[in-house]
């Protein structure tokens, strides 16, 4: 079967993503040993940024100890080593297990690489409105430290194992245990009591393991070994709607609008709601604006919820040259308002002038189809100076939403 046709049949078997699955031979041998150069400079691009306590966890013979994220200071990746033998000089015989979480917020390149893999699967199920996001989880802990637990509420899971250790699996889809509350019951002293009531799903390299997030599940690492956990996040309505509160907060409604401003509230009002009626439209007006931003970020970034990394070290080149955009991170465009557009790209919001051409540009790149610097000029110009299309070039390279080729 293609990649397509697996993500079809794991969609399928697990029942449009609501019982545990796993399929096989997802990841190809080179997509893996990326990926693990990838985990192996986010590791030390973690170490260089000295934030040494914010998003990992160490465990050591099933004990957290975070403190061990001092060693790898002293301790760090070398070139050409693989991150088993890293983690042999840090933990030695022990059994230990590192979980590392966002990883597209460190590097650019894996989440391009797991983006392009579970794109087929985000155009079956949907972009989820809490986005997606990526952990690794390494080492050779044998059974998961936390215990038989469930993911948070609307979290649904899947596993990427990279081996080169097999992974065990064991998954409890039982309504009894499905309908305990999130975040209310871990099981520990029970793993043995309970082992003979799950299911197995043996993982080898390159397989793929989906766990619903009401689903009490643990897993089984002898050897060591490296997996990719995707969160697929769908969130509460109540949840969406305080995230876009926080976004009309952070947003300038100031600009061109003439604002009205109320009258103080007097202490002999007592039907406030009568006498200060809220604006219904103007309140609706901005939780559209900020929905229906937050979900192009989401479409142009396929579907992850952090926004790429800048890479200032990105220059365009003297004389001419060609461009190609990434077909898995589409362009999206919204008009602001008559005198400025929304370019959306990788998650972020570029603000320009308006170009009737622009959309041709965009549907250019969207295809990956290669486009002459000298041609982009040709339908952007006289509209934009020459200024202005060298500086949504730069714009577009610098969040690698497009290359130069």
């Amino acid at each position: 079967m293609s990649r397509d046709e697996k993500w079809d049949d794991l969609y399928e078997k697990s029942e449009r993503l609501t019982r545990p699955y796993s399929i096989d031979d997802v990841l190809g041998e080179q997509e893996m040993i990326d990926l693990e150069k990838s985990v192996i400079r986010i590791i030390n691009r973690f170490l260089d940024k000295g934030e040494l306590h914010k998003g990992i966890k160490v465990y050591v013979n099933h004990h957290l100890k975070n403190d061990l994220v001092d060693k790898m200071v002293e301790i760090r990746p070398e070139e050409n080593e693989s991150i088993e033998e890293w983690g042999m000089r840090i933990f030695g015989h022990d059994r230990y297990g590192v979980v590392f979480n966002s990883l597209e917020t460190y590097d650019n390149t894996l989440a391009e690489i797991m983006c392009s893999v579970v794109s087929p699967l985000i155009k079956k199920a949907g972009l989820p409105l809490g986005g997606i996001s990526f952990l690794f989880f390494m080492g050779n802990y044998g059974f998961t430290p936390f215990g038989i637990h469930k993911e948070a509420k609307g979290e649904e899971g899947f596993l990427f194992h990279l081996g080169p250790g097999e992974k065990v699996f064991f998954s409890w889809d039982i309504e009894e245990l499905n309908m305990i509350e999130h975040n209310t019951q871990v099981f520990h002293e029970e793993l043995e009591e309970m082992l003979p009531s799950s299911k197995e799903h043996v993982l080898e390299a390159g397989s793929v393991m989906f766990i619903p997030h009401q689903v009490y599940h643990i897993a089984n690492t002898k050897d060591f070994s490296l997996s990719i956990v995707m969160d697929y996040i769908n969130p509460s309505k109540d949840n969406l709607e305080k995230e876009l509160a926080k976004e009309i907060n952070n947003q300038d409604y100031s600009q061109n609008v003439i604002s009205t401003y109320l009258d103080p509230v007097q202490e002999s009002d007592t039907e406030i709601t009568t006498a200060y009626p809220l604006d219904a439209k103007s309140i609706m007006t901005k939780f559209r604006n900020s929905f229906d931003k937050r979900v192009l970020r989401l479409k142009s970034n396929s579907g992850l919820i952090n926004s790429s990394i800048k890479n200032n070290r990105k220059q365009l080149p003297n004389g001419e040259f060609k461009l190609r955009g990434k077909k898995v991170f589409p362009i999206y465009i919204k008009e602001l308002d008559e005198q400025s557009i929304i370019i959306f790209a990788r998650g972020n919001e570029i603000i320009k002038k308006p170009n009737s051409n622009l959309k041709l540009v965009i549907s250019e790149l969207n295809g990956g189809n290669v486009l002459p610097f000298n041609s982009m000029k040709e339908y952007l110009m006289p509209q934009w100076d020459l200024v202005e299309v060298y500086g949504l070039v730069s714009d577009l390279i610098v969040i690698e939403a497009i290359e130069i080729i």
